[in-house]
């Protein structure tokens, strides 16, 4: 008798949604999810083709909430496990989690949680100096990050114009990686995320002398903690 090998479990399935119109954008961050997760999960992008071009102040952020929650109806149509907001401010989040029946990442949140669990000083490196007080009250507003938010570092750019040149946007963040490690004996670095979607795929090319992250690693890392734990649940319920 022929024996049929056992039905593989369906990949886990994450939709990137990106509030800003450039698509490039969302194909970079779906390029490095890729790679970060080695198809084991299934990704689909959607671009809010009326939101603005980059989010860089506090204008285009509640620009980019609005195109997310305009989107929202078609992004959810029941296909995603969980949906990835690929702006590190979080741009809707709340107003997204409110209408969603799967979980709903955001990178900044999401490396904000890994700095509460891990208890150590973090650093956040982004591009756009209208970012910088922008993201201290996000911070403020997660009970605990605040005090072990050692610094933001804001590049004089934008993560639009840095992925139209690359190269000089890689030496700018080498730069400022350096300036920050070169600021403390070695060892004893804060902890490093780069937020934004546009430094998607840069983190294994630099260099840092303590924990460099970034926010899609971050999110990806939270989604990956809620789907073990919604699995372990299922399997308690089975087993009961």
């Amino acid at each position: 008798m022929t024996q049929t090998a056992p039905a593989q479990p369906p990949r886990p399935r994450l939709l990137v949604l990106n509030p800003n119109r450039t698509a490039a954008m969302t194909d970079a961050v779906l390029h490095e999810l890729r790679r970060l997760t080695d198809g084991e999960v299934e990704l689909r992008g959607f671009t809010c083709d009326d939101g603005p071009p980059v989010i860089a102040s506090r204008e285009s952020f509640a620009a980019g909430a609005q195109a997310a929650a305009r989107a929202w109806p078609a992004v959810d149509d029941g296909w995603a496990d969980a949906v990835l907001l690929s702006c590190y401010g979080d741009p809707g989040l709340a107003a997204l989690r409110a209408a969603s029946r799967v979980p709903v990442l955001g990178m900044a949140e999401s490396s904000m949680l890994r700095a509460l669990a891990r208890g150590r000083p973090f650093h956040i490196v982004t591009a756009g100096k209208a970012w910088g007080p922008m993201l201290h009250e996000l911070a403020a507003r997660h009970a605990g990050a605040w005090p072990l938010l050692h610094g933001i570092t804001t590049l004089d750019t934008t993560g639009l114009a840095g992925s139209q040149n690359p190269a000089a946007f890689s030496a700018l963040v080498q730069r400022a990686l350096d300036d920050l490690a070169g600021a403390h004996p070695a060892g004893e670095a804060p902890d490093c995320v780069l937020g934004g979607a546009g430094f998607a795929g840069m983190r294994p090319t630099l260099r840092y002398g303590g924990l460099l992250e970034d926010g899609l690693q971050t999110a990806l890392a939270q989604w990956r903690e809620l789907h073990g734990a919604r699995e372990n649940a299922a399997g308690s319920r089975i087993e009961s």
